[in-house]
C-alpha cells in the first residue's frame, strides 16, 4: 500500500481532515404549539431546557462584554413587544402620551450579537452611546438619556433606564402607566442569581425579573423566534420574525453551503478558518417555504460546524421542519474531534478514523510523537483479516487512505499496532 505523509501545515493547506468522522446521531427539538417555547440545546447532551417565550418583556444583559444590551421579547413575534423611540429625554417624562408613538421609530433586536438589543437600536456617532444611555468615562457607569414607549402584550408603558452600575451590573429603571400616569422604580442586579446567565428577564406587568436560562456552560444553541433583517420583496431588507437557532456566548460556527456533508466534513477547516462568532450563523434560512401552501424544504447540501462549550467540534445537518404550528425541528449531528490518547507511554498523541460508516476509502490520520513501524489490519467479526498493510509512521501527522470498496457491508474492527502504539476502532462499511 502506498504510504502518504504530510506535515500538519501541508495537511491543513490541502484541506485534508485530521479529525474523526463519527456516525451520525439523529435528534430533534420541539418548540411546542405555536412555537411557544425557547429550547436550549447542548450538542453532546441534547435539550437542556424549554422555557415559555411569553413570560418576559425586556431582557437585561448580565455580562459587561455585551455593551449594556437590553433586548425586547421578539421571541413571541415582533408584535408581542414593540419598542418605540419617541425622541424624548427624562426631562419630558410627564409629557409622554400614547400620541408620541405616531412619530416614533420602532426599535428591534438585531441577530448578530447579544449586544444588539432593541433598546440599543438608536444610531449615534458617539462611541460611548449605547442607545438607551451614555457611558460616563469618570464613573464607568451608563446613564439613561432616552424614554421609550413599550407595548407589551397589548399594554403600553413608558420606560426609562435610569442607569447601569457597571461594577455590580445593576440596572435601575422607571416604568410608568400611560393612563394613570403612575411610575414605579425597579432595580435588577446580577448577583448570584444571574452569575451564569446572559440576561435577566423582566416582566413589565408584574415588575419581576426572572432566571429563564440554564447555566451558560450547559448549552450551545437556543432554538427560538428572533428578529432578522429579511428581504421580503424589493430592497431594503426589513425586520422580520423568524424561527431558527442562535448561538451561546463563546460558541463558534462554520457554514458549508452547496457542498456534500461528507466532503464538508473532510475539509471542514475550509469553512471554519476563521471561525464565525455571529450568534445567527446557523440562523433560520436552512429551510425554505414553498408557496403557496408549503411544505418546508430543507437544503440537502448545507451543514454547519460548531465549536461547542465542551470544546469539541460537531457537524450538524438539518433534515426536517414541521412549521411554526408545532415547532418541530429535526436534524442529525456528529462529533468530528480527534480521539486523544491518554496513555502517556503511547507513541501517538491523537488519531482520527473517517468516514465511519465508510464506502470506498477509509482515512486514518495519526499524530505521532516519534518514528515507528506499524501494521494496519481490518478484521471482520469472525476474526478473518480482510485488509493488511505495513506502514512507516514518522514523527508528526501521518495520513493514510485504506481501500475498502471491495469489502461487503457490515461491521469490522480496525487495528493499528506498533511499538508503544495500539489503536482499536469499530468500523462500519455501508454502500
Amino acid at each position: 500500500m502506498k504510504r502518504k505523509f504530510l506535515s500538519l501545515m501541508a495537511l491543513i493547506g490541502m484541506g485534508v481532515n485530521v479529525n474523526a468522522q463519527n456516525a451520525w446521531v439523529n435528534d430533534s427539538v420541539s418548540m411546542g404549539a405555536g412555537s411557544g417555547n425557547d429550547v436550549y440545546y447542548s450538542m453532546p447532551n441534547g435539550t437542556v431546557k424549554s422555557e415559555n417565550n411569553m413570560n418576559w418583556h425586556l431582557a437585561f444583559s448580565m455580562n459587561a462584554g455585551d455593551s449594556s444590551s437590553i433586548w425586547a421579547n421578539h421571541n413571541a413575534g415582533n408584535a408581542y413587544v414593540k419598542v418605540y423611540n419617541i425622541h424624548k429625554d427624562n426631562s419630558q417624562w410627564a409629557s409622554v402620551t400614547l400620541a408620541d408613538t405616531a412619530n416614533a421609530n420602532l426599535c428591534f433586536n438585531m441577530e448578530h450579537k447579544w449586544s444588539q438589543g432593541a433598546l440599543n437600536d438608536l444610531p449615534s456617532a458617539d462611541p460611548f452611546n449605547f442607545g438607551w444611555g451614555t457611558y460616563n468615562q469618570a464613573t464607568h457607569n451608563v446613564y439613561g438619556d432616552s424614554i421609550f414607549i413599550v407595548k407589551a402584550n397589548n399594554v403600553f408603558y413608558k420606560v426609562f433606564i435610569d442607569s447601569l452600575q457597571s461594577t455590580t451590573m445593576t440596572y435601575t429603571l422607571s416604568v410608568g402607566d400611560l393612563v394613570a400616569n403612575t411610575v414605579n422604580t425597579y432595580t435588577i442586579a446580577k448577583g448570584a442569581k444571574y452569575a451564569n446567565s446572559i440576561f435577566a428577564y423582566f416582566n413589565l406587568a408584574s415588575g419581576l425579573d426572572t432566571l429563564r436560562e440554564p447555566d451558560i456552560a450547559t448549552w450551545d444553541l437556543v432554538f427560538n423566534r428572533y428578529n432578522a433583517m429579511v428581504l421580503l420583496g424589493p430592497p431594503p431588507a426589513v425586520p422580520y420574525s423568524v424561527i431558527g437557532a442562535l448561538g451561546n456566548r463563546g460558541v463558534n460556527f462554520g457554514k458549508a453551503l452547496l457542498v456534500h456533508v461528507d466532503t464538508a466534513c473532510n475539509n471542514y477547516g475550509t469553512y471554519t478558518n476563521p471561525w464565525q462568532t455571529s450568534i445567527s450563523t446557523i440562523g433560520y434560512d436552512w429551510k425554505t417555504f414553498t408557496q403557496p401552501a408549503g411544505p418546508w424544504v430543507i437544503q440537502d447540501s448545507l451543514s454547519y460546524f460548531i465549536k461547542a462549550k465542551d470544546n469539541n467540534i460537531y457537524q450538524i445537518q438539518f433534515t426536517g421542519y414541521s412549521g411554526s404550528g408545532t415547532g418541530n425541528i429535526i436534524f442529525r449531528k456528529r462529533i468530528v474531534t480527534p480521539t486523544n490518547v491518554n496513555d502517556l507511554q503511547s507513541s501517538i498523541s491523537q488519531y482520527s478514523v473517517f468516514p465511519n460508516p465508510a464506502q470506498n476509502l477509509l482515512n486514518v490520520v495519526i499524530d505521532a510523537k516519534e518514528n515507528n513501524d506499524a501494521n494496519m489490519q481490518i478484521m471482520d467479526l469472525s476474526g478473518k483479516i480482510v485488509l493488511n498493510a505495513n506502514v512507516k509512521v514518522q514523527s508528526g501527522v501521518n495520513a493514510y487512505a485504506l481501500p475498502v470498496q471491495n469489502l461487503a457491508n457490515g461491521h469490522y474492527v480496525l487495528f493499528v499496532n506498533g511499538k508503544q502504539m495500539q489503536i482499536k476502532e469499530k468500523l462500519v462499511i455501508s454502500k
